[in-house]
Order: C-alpha cells, then structure tokens, then sequence
C-alpha cells in the first residue's frame, strides 16, 4: 500500500495518532475483556456440562491461550486447553472466576459466573434408612443423583425439621444412635446467588431399630456342686436387655438343645457327661431392616475342676530355705494331673502369711508343693491351709488344714581330755503335743567310735525344763580317743525329720620333749647337731623335722623327717653340699596326739648361720670424680662413691680407723677414704680396705642470647628449639629449676611464659651455673561452629563469604578449606556447594600463627522457602520439539524440594512416569510410545517436613 506525500504537516501527525491507537487495541484485545455470567438450574440443562468459557469472553479474543482458576474445588471440572468447565463437576454454589491468558499478548481476561445451587433431590418416598446404632449417618448419601452425574452441592445448609433430631444434627452428620429410632425430616438449603433464587429440597429418614442380643454372664459352677437344681436351666437368665425374637445354638460336648426354640439345658447332664470344662451356648438376633447387621452373644458354662485330697507334713528341722508339703491321696476324676499356681496361708503366732507355690499332680493319685520357709514361726506350731488354685480350679479347697512345727533341736556336747566325763545339753526340744518339754524323759544316745564300733546307752529321768536339760556322759562309756559322733533321741518327744548329732573329741595325755641346736661356726658353718629327747608314747609317736633355707631365695636346700616312738636321738646335718651364703636351719618336733590336753607342747628353734659368709673385699675406681652441678644445691656424700662388693659397706677415715664414717658425711676434694664390706645377714666383716681419692669438678655455664623467644602454639615447639637462645662452650642440657632436678627430654613440649634453665654439659657433667629462658607461645583459640549445619538456598547462589555467620565470635580470621587438614584455603568468592562439608580454622595476622583444629560446618541449599521464589505447579506442555515447553517439569524443584517424587498417571490410573531429582521432566512418552494429546494428572511428593503431597491435573497438546 503506497500513501501521497502530505502537504499538511498536522494532517499527517493526526493520521499517525489514529494509526498507533488502532494498533494499541488489536493489541490489548487478544486475550478479550473480562465478562460475568449468570447460571441458574444447572442441573436442569445438560448444556451446562460442557459450558464453553471461551465463548463467553467479552471483547474479541484470540485462540492459542490456556485457562487458569485459583480455586481447587473447579480445578479437576476445568479443561486447561480448551476452556471447557463441567459446572455439574463444580459442587458449591456461589462466584467463580476462570482466567484466560493469551501468551501472544502476555494479556489476561477474567470469566465470572453466578453459578446458582443444586441441593440435590426430594427424598420423601420412604427409601431413606439408616441403622439406629450408627452416631455418623451422611445425609448427603441420601440426595444425591450419581446414575446422572448430579451431585448436590456441599455448601449448603442442613436443617432438622423434626424438633427432636436438631440436638443431633452436625453439620451433614446425624447422630441415629443418640436420635433413637423414628422418623426424621430434614431439608438442605443452598443460598440464592445473583438472580438464581435460593432452593431447598426435603429429606425424609427412618432410623430402624438396630437387632439386641443382650450382654451375656458366665455360669460357673463346680465339679462337685449339687447341679440337682440346674437340669432345667433357662440360657435366657444369663442375658440382659436382649431382643426376644432370638435363637440359641451350642458348641460340641453338650448336645442340649433339640431347635432353634429351645433355651433350656441340663447343666447337671453336662457335667456328668464331661466331668469339667468350658461350653458354649450363642444368641442370635436378625435385624427387622436389612440396613442393620445381625447381633451375637456368647456366654459359657463353666465346670471347675474340684481339689479334694489329704495334705501331710512332718514335723521339720530350721536349716532349709523350703519344706515339702505331700498330698497322699488327691480324687484325679474331680481333677486332672498336671502342674497348678497354689497359694497358701500359714498361721503361726498369731500372725498370717500368705504366699505362692507350684503344686505338681502326678498320675498316682500323690502330688508335693514346697512352702517358703521364712514364712514360718521357728519353735512354734505352724497351721497350713491350701487357699486357691487359681481361677481354672473350683474355689472350694476340699483340703483339711494340717498342723506342723519347725524347730532347731541342737545337742551340743564339749570337747574333752581322755579320762574325762562328757558334758551335753540339748536345747529346744518339744514333746508330741507340739509344746517345750518339761519334766523327766529318758534320753538314748548312741555313740560312733573312731575305730567304727558303736555303743547305746540310755540315761533314764533326765530333767528338762521349756525344752532343755544338761546331762553328763560317765568317762567309762568311751574307752577310744580321737573324734566321735553322738546321736540323741528323746522318748516320748516330737517325731522329727533329722537326727539330733554332734561330735566330740577325746584328746589322750601327751608328754613333752626336748629339742637342741648346735652350730659349729655360724661365720662359716660345715657342721650342725640336732639332738632330741622324747619320751616313749604308748599310743602315738614323733616326727622331728629339719630344715636348712636359703636367706636369699628362702629356697629349702636340705630337709629331713624323723619318725620314731620315743628316747635320745643325735642327728647331724651336714653342709658340704651348700654352695657359699646365708641359711636358716629350723627344727621342730609334731605329735600325732596333738589336743589342748598337752602339758609340754610342741616347739621349734632356729638358727641363722654362714657358709664362707665373710663377704670379699670391695672393689672400686682408686681416683674418681665428681660433678657438683650432678648434685646441686647439694654437695656429694659418701653414699655417692661407686663401689661393688657382695655386702654392706663401711667407710672409713684410715686403713685402720675401727670408727665407721656416716654415709651422708660430705665429700672433700683431695681426701682419700677407706672402704670394707659387712654381710648384714651374719654381721661378718671382711678384714681388707681399700682406698679411693675423690676430685669435685665444675664446668662454666652457658651465657644468654636472646631470653624471651616466641612460638607458635601449633608449630609444637620443644625444648630443642631453645638452644638458638643460648651459647656455651659445650652442649646444652636444660632443666625446669634452677637447681637439681633431671635433665629433660629434648622433645618435651614448650609451656606457655614458663622459666627453663640452660647448664653446659660434657656429656658427663653439668655446670653447677643455670642461666634462665622464658618463652611465649602464641595459642589461639579454635574456630567454633555455632551452627554446624548451615541451611541456605541455593537460588541465591551462596559463596564462601556466607560461611562467616556459622562460627562464633572470635577475635581472630576465619581462613575456609574444603579438608580436615592440609588443603588449599577458599576464595570468598567460591560458590558452595550443597551436601559439603567446609572447615573453619583460626588465623591471626600478627603473629602468623593458625590454630590447625578446624571446625566443621555442613552446607545445605534447600532452604529455599517456595513463596519468596515465585514457586509453581504448570498445568499443561507441549512436547512437539519446537524447544519451547517441550517438557513437564517443576521450574526450581529440585533446589527447593530435592528428595521430590513425580509421579504421572493418565485417567485409568496407569502410571506413566516417575521422577525425582535426577529425572525431573515428563518428555510426554508413555510406555509404547508417545503419549497422545489430553488430560493426564500428576502427584508430586515433596518428602519434607511441613509440605504435604498435592496431585492434580495437566494438559498435554503437541
């Protein structure tokens, strides 16, 4: 199109105006302008299920756009594409707006509709049930129309009609149980909106009576029970509140009831027939509607088994922990064999204690329990009486209670001399009518010699008084020495369980002897005599044992026994075989009749004695030297010169000095002294000296360089590095004090402003001189991780830099590595990295010095809150390969929510994708192919605290 030139100047700026608002409409009218509809009765025009959005956009839009809605109850009605809303799909009443937006344009329309309500359908023909034992009945369930696809909307308001149902109406739930049965009218109302005027439908429900069978008891009864009076028992009378229109039936073993009209049984035929046991009997009760369920109720007969038996105990002696208890003859057709929880009581002074047991039946009519010991009264009566068997035996214990005593009958008879008579008491002993034994009883003893023969005799009238009495055994009656057990039985007295025993030794009359040491020598023995004299034993003889030990080693080298009756004996030891040392030699006399009835006991004597026991001349530098600074502040001693010998050594001012120097007497330079050995053991001195002339030395001590050296706490200085400090015309050896002390270890540690003192050393000596070094160590204080994990978002593409918040205060810089130790310090500038762990370590720019213990701090990028990052689900993609949209996928999910699942399903519920982080997009492929155009619907899983799954729909157009 061509235009003539213009002579006009306004005329063309006037066309061009016209020009370029023209354009500006074409432009703004491509997405249409905003409209509002009005739709009343939508459930009376189908139309309204595909109601077309586009066509009711004001203005003149363009295609190629998509549909939009904010509200979730209209999302899944909506078709994205094609602006096609099923408003039968759209269950509340009221506005809803659509959004059109065309991406030509980048422009937006909105559609409104006045979307009149559906309350659904009158429901007044009595098809309207529900069960009166049901405290949640949905009224909706009974309005809707699901055969044509008219549901009623949720936004309208329940109301009772009837009076007595409004208390149990809440919201669309009704409360039939509460109600009770009865007829009940209802009405839901959804409100008028625009001009669609309000509409209400009516609700008329019959609640049925739910059917009864009644709460059910138990009958128990015994084996043994007298069940004359229950052959014609009513099961009726073990209900409560049942319906009447029941029947009963029974389990096997009972065989009681003829038809479904009978309820009454014979418990007594029950029992005779099964003797003991648990049957059951069931009610059962129809509903008078099919909307209620049918009601059961069991109750049982129970037959306990009885416990009828003869309970036997004897009478017992203390010293068990339990006592047995016997049943003899137990009745097994009232009871099965087999193992019961017992509890019993024992009565015994007044007081009752109770406690448990396990009471074991055997097939033979016999049984046995143990009862606590502890829980018995000792020396008095004790009543037992069975309790209870437990809940599956009949109460009634048919067990007469039995009586006992526990007592602690003690014979104690004393030790005695050979020709002696036996003293005996005896203590707590009670008479057959369970009480202490007073006046005279006749006591038979028997007695069990050490050769094995045994004797009875009986002590006629012995007096007793509260259950003791003293007696004396004549000597006559135990012609044998050595140990013999006695047993006591008193006539007349309580039947025990033990033998009262107890022993006695007869000690025979020893006589004495004499034992002699002699050593020839005790310097340098080569002979010892032992002589001894013992008078002849008619029953019993000697052993004389001799010993010699080594003092060193208290090793026995000689030993010897001698055994005979009696009379003088001369024995010699003879030493030619003990090698040069020290000894003991010990003899000493044992007597088989050892008692305290000896008049002259038993002895031993010792001597100590030497074999070649002067000790050998010591041996010793004849010159030696001493370094003062070894000793400082202290000057050497005697004590100090180095000498061996084999003994004590004594020093001496002469060669013939008898005055023996102090070992702590100072030594002085020049002076010579003398030295000899003393064997401590024997107390024998050599006769030789020999003679040692000392010299005190000293070196001269090192001078100071530079007295306040600093370090780095982590460079672990030692003490090596301080012998740049220093100078000196030997080596350095430093000490912690200024005097004494060892030396220390050229590899210990340097302490923070502590003194250490330098000495010139010549590898044996020390100067006595110490100059002083103070050190400082710079030590920092380590990096901490306040927060230890650091949360961020990695949309904001964090650096190292944002590490700085995660330590606490320090006065020092914080240098990052990506390593526990060793590797290369981060740039501010280097972007983190999520999952990683970064280490903080302290640095100090004036010293130099770092603090290699690092702290750790975790990084993580998913702490992205969704709001501030414009987060959104897309509701549609178009997969043609024209790189624009070509995918389904979460713009930023994998940042924000990285454990995500996606999960894409087509409308039969056939999954066709799943995606997490390292497969985030749909490419619109389904498992045969390319998936064609259409709905699908997503459900994506956030897997994080706080956000719950969402799922919805998402069109697919190529």
């Amino acid at each position: 199109m061509t235009f003539k030139k213009m002579s006009n100047p306004i005329l063309f700026w006037i066309l061009f105006a016209c020009l370029l608002g023209l354009s500006h409409n074409l432009s703004a009218q491509c997405a249409g302008t905003d409209n509002t509809v009005t739709v009343c009765n939508k459930d009376q025009d189908p139309g309204t299920q595909n109601f077309d959005l586009f066509s009711n956009l004001g203005g003149s839009p363009a295609p190629g756009g998509t549909w939009s809605t904010t509200d979730p109850a209209n999302f899944f009605a909506l078709d994205q594409v094609n602006g096609i809303v099923n408003l039968w799909e759209v269950k509340n009443s009221g506005v809803h707006e659509f959004t059109y937006t065309n991406p030509d344009c980048n422009e937006s329309a909105i559609v409104t509709i006045n979307l009149g309500g559906y309350p659904g359908e009158d429901n007044v023909d009595g098809s309207a049930d529900a069960c009166g034992d049901d405290p949640t009945v949905n009224l909706h369930s009974f309005i809707g129309d699901d055969t044509q696809g008219k549901i009623q909307d949720f936004n309208g308001l329940w109301e009772a009609v009837t009076p007595s149902a409004a208390g149990h109406l809440s919201g669309n739930i009704f409360n039939a149980q509460a109600a009770g049965v009865g007829v009940y009218e209802f009405t839901h109302t959804v409100p008028e909106v625009d001009i669609c005027p309000s509409r209400q439908v009516r609700l008329i429900l019959e609640v049925q009576r739910p059917a009864n069978s009644g709460v059910g008891t138990d009958l128990i009864v015994c084996t043994t029970d007298d069940l004359s009076g229950l052959t014609n028992f009513d099961l009726d009378g073990l209900l409560a509140g049942e319906d009447m229109n029941g029947t009963w039936s029974e389990g096997p073993n009972t065989d009681q009831l003829e038809d479904l009209t009978d309820h009454e049984i014979d418990v007594q035929a029950i029992r005779d027939q099964n003797t003991m046991g648990t049957f059951s009997f069931t009610y059962t009760v129809f509903p008078a509607h099919a909307v209620c369920s049918v009601e059961r109720t069991t109750v049982n007969i129970i037959i306990l088994p009885t416990f009828l038996a003869t309970m036997e105990a004897v009478n017992y002696c203390n010293g068990s922990s339990e006592y047995t208890v016997n049943i003899t003859d137990y009745d097994d057709t009232l009871i099965q064999s087999g193992t019961y929880d017992i509890s019993y009581a024992l009565t015994s002074g007044g007081i009752t204690r109770e406690s448990t047991s396990t009471l074991v039946l055997g097939n033979d009519g016999t049984g046995s329990f143990n009862i606590d010991a502890d829980l018995t009264n000792l020396n008095g009566v004790t009543v037992l009486n069975i309790t209870s068997l437990g809940e599956e035996v009949c109460p009634n214990i048919q067990v007469d209670p039995i009586s006992f005593i526990v007592s602690d009958p003690m014979a104690d008879v004393v030790d005695t001399c050979e020709g002696e008579d036996i003293t005996v008491s005896l203590t707590n002993i009670f008479d057959a009518s369970f009480d202490r034994a007073n006046g005279v009883y006749d006591v038979t003893y028997t007695i069990l010699a050490p050769s094995g023969t045994t004797n009875t005799f009986t002590m006629n009238a012995v007096a007793f008084d509260s259950g003791n009495a003293a007696l004396t055994l004549p000597a006559h009656q135990i012609t044998e020495t050595g140990n013999h057990s006695i047993g006591f039985e008193v006539a007349s007295g309580l039947t025990l369980d033990c033998v009262i025993t107890d022993t006695v030794t007869l000690t025979p009359i020893p006589s004495a002897i004499d034992l002699d040491l002699i050593v020839d020598n005790s310097c340098d023995a080569t002979r010892i005599d032992v002589r001894v004299d013992a008078p002849l034993l008619a029953d019993g003889g000697y052993v004389v044992s001799y010993e010699v030990i080594s003092q060193e080693t208290h090793a026995v080298l000689i030993d010897n026994t001698i055994n005979f009756a009696g009379g003088m004996a001369d024995y010699q030891i003879d030493l030619a075989t003990l090698p040069q040392g020290n000894y003991t030699v010990t003899v000493g006399s044992t007597q088989n009749d050892t008692t305290p009835c000896r008049i002259d006991f038993d002895f031993e004597l010792s001597e100590n004695f030497a074999v070649e026991g002067i000790p050998q001349t010591p041996t010793a530098e004849a010159l030696q030297t001493f370094c003062l600074g070894m000793f400082a502040p202290n000057t050497p001693m005697l004590a100090d010169i180095e000498v061996s010998a084999n003994g004590q050594l004594l020093f001496y001012a002469t060669a013939t000095d008898m005055d023996i120097l102090p070992l702590d007497t100072p030594l002085v330079d020049g002076e010579d002294y003398f030295i000899s050995s003393m064997d401590p053991d024997n107390n024998c001195e050599g006769s030789d000296r020999i003679q040692v002339v000392v010299t005190l030395s000293d070196l001269e001590p090192p001078t100071v360089v530079g007295m306040n050296p600093t370090f780095c706490g982590s460079e672990n200085p030692m003490i090596t590095d301080l012998n740049t400090s220093v100078n000196s015309t030997g080596d350095i050896v430093w000490f912690e004090t200024a005097l004494g002390g060892a030396p220390m270890e050229g590899t210990t540690l340097l302490i923070d402003n502590k003194s250490y003192f330098a000495a010139t050393s010549n590898g044996q000596c020390y100067s006595v001189g110490r100059v002083e070094v103070v050190p400082t160590i710079y030590d920092l204080e380590p990096a901490i991780a306040e927060y230890p994990t650091l949360a961020l978002c990695g949309l904001d593409h964090p650096t190292v830099a944002n590490l700085v918040g995660a330590v606490g205060d320090t006065p020092y810089n914080i240098v990052w590595y990506d390593a526990p130790e060793n590797g290369t310090p981060l740039a501010d500038t280097d972007l983190l990295v999520d999952g990683m762990v970064y280490f903080a370590e302290s640095f100090d720019p004036d010293t130099g010095c770092t603090n290699p213990e690092r702290a750790m701090v975790t990084v993580g990028l998913s702490h992205c809150d969704p709001e501030d990052y414009g987060f959104f689900v897309p509701d549609g993609f178009s997969p043609n390969g024209d790189g624009r949209n070509d995918t389904f996928f979460v713009p930023n999910i994998e940042v924000i929510f990285p454990n995500f699942t996606l999960e894409i399903l087509n409308r039969y519920g056939t999954t066709l994708f799943k995606g997490d982080k390292s497969t985030p997009a749909w490419d619109g492929r389904n498992r045969s192919g390319m998936a064609p155009n259409g709905v699908y619907f997503y459900i994506i899983d956030y897997h994080k605290e706080g956000y719950k799954p969402v799922q919805g729909r998402l069109y697919l157009n190529r």
